[in-house]
């Protein structure tokens, strides 16, 4: 069988860029043509290291007719305009988390993909993980019964000088806070667990440090499914914590913990704590460094998904509807702090 083989370009040669090409290296269907920053060195780096040329002009880089898919790994608040610029020349789109910060951005990216038929999407490398895998296929199957309560904890630590390392950080125009920017992954897992929230109340404050944006929040959340949800996300913590994802049903609970499970109590099965991720975001709590590399193999997955997508010409699992949900959900959070109510979703209007 013929191996299709696709020119990839990433767009964006920051902290996240290595962990792109690192999976683009392994797909035998794609090859990383070139590597395009506005700081040329950081570009030429990432080229000496994985391959493909570099260029400093986004615009000269989508008139290559070598490129068929634009990977955008750039400061969140600017994926949809390159996304969209990138689906007006003619290239399938992929863009790491968030998809963007505003959701009348990322329809219009939507709408523009659509349009233009090329391919849109999105990296979410955690659902990708062996322990969240079983855990969806558990609650998909009925074993932890009806669903009661899911939680999503996201208590870390950034020191100022990880937000003074760029002008973007901790900005409400290209960043977000403690949401937006940490805790979208977790979010994302566990709407994906748990299903739609139909509404949600929420706190957010900027208690540590000298920031636009939240370095703390806390909502309670209600699902389409009736059950409850706490999400507290920050960036304030001493030393930082380990992630953690709760799902509680009527026959189980799961506590799954940087990616470790420590609890798995479902009635009829063993319990048992049976592993997940080996070194998988441990060290995210404190240093934004840390765990980078483990993800290299969630991302190969979800990378050759919207390949093969593009060639058996479909939909990607994780396409831009899709990542779109957790955007949504943070976006009503810090609508519900800033109206001082309860906010029920669908948003009645885009932000």
């Amino acid at each position: 069988m013929t191996v299709l083989t696709y020119g990839i370009a990433l767009i964006g040669a920051g902290v996240i860029a290595p962990t792109h090409a690192a999976a683009i290296a392994q797909l035998p269907e794609a090859r990383l043509v070139a590597v395009c920053d506005v700081v040329e060195g950081k570009a030429r780096a990432l080229a000496d290291r994985f391959g493909g040329e570099v260029e400093t002009d986004y615009r000269r880089l989508l008139a290559r007719p070598d490129v068929d898919v634009c990977e955008i790994v750039t400061p969140s608040g600017t994926h949809a305009e390159l996304g969209i610029a990138a689906a007006e020349a003619g290239k399938h789109v992929i863009v790491t988390k968030p998809i963007d910060v505003s959701l009348a951005r990322i329809d219009r990216l939507i709408e523009t993909c659509r349009r233009h038929r090329v391919k849109l999407g999105a990296i979410h490398q955690f659902r990708s993980y062996t322990v969240y895998r079983r855990l969806k296929a558990a609650i998909d199957r009925g074993e932890l019964g009806h669903l009661l309560l899911g939680n999503a904890f996201v208590k870390w630590y950034r020191a100022e000088s990880y937000y003074q390392s760029a002008d973007w950080r901790g900005t409400w125009a290209l960043d977000g806070g403690a949401l937006m920017n940490q805790s979208i992954h977790w979010i994302d897992v566990l709407q994906w667990l748990l299903g739609p929230v139909a509404s949600l109340s929420a706190h957010t404050a900027t208690l540590d440090h000298a920031i636009e944006v939240e370095d703390i929040a806390s909502a309670a959340l209600r699902f389409q499914n009736g059950a409850l949800g706490v999400v507290q996300g920050a960036t304030c913590i001493y030393k930082g914590l380990p992630t953690r994802i709760e799902v509680h049903g009527q026959r189980g609970n799961v506590v799954v913990e940087n990616e470790q499970v420590v609890l798995w109590d479902v009635a009829g099965q063993a319990d048992s704590a049976p592993g997940g991720e080996a070194g998988a975001g441990g060290g995210w709590a404190s240093d934004p460094a840390a765990g980078l590399h483990t993800g290299v193999a969630a991302h190969v997955e979800q990378i050759r998904d919207v390949l093969r997508a593009i060639a058996e010409d479909r939909e990607p699992e994780l396409n831009g509807p899709e990542a779109r949900k957790a955007v949504e959900i943070i976006l009503a959070i810090y609508r519900s702090h800033r109206e001082g109510r309860r906010v029920d979703l669908p948003l009645a209007a885009v932000q």
